[in-house]
């Protein structure tokens, strides 16, 4: 189990592209939504068990490479 976060992502990219986007160029590991048997695109989902500065900085992270979009 655990406490998580679901962010619906642009479908411009499959969960997996988002993820591995997320992993190699923000070093921000999240899941891709089929994990969680999500059955529409694209969903990732973050945990919530982290210590907050570390959550603050990988959200802000996440929320940068959106906005360039």
């Amino acid at each position: 189990g655990g406490w998580s976060a679901v962010l619906r992502m642009p479908a411009i990219k499959s969960e997996e592209e988002w993820v591995l986007e997320f992993l190699q160029k923000d070093h921000v590991l999240v899941h891709p939504g089929y994990f969680f048997d999500f059955d529409e695109e694209a969903y990732v989902v973050m945990s919530l068990l982290l210590p907050e500065k570390d959550f603050q900085t990988a959200i802000v992270r996440i929320m940068q490479r959106l906005s360039h979009l």
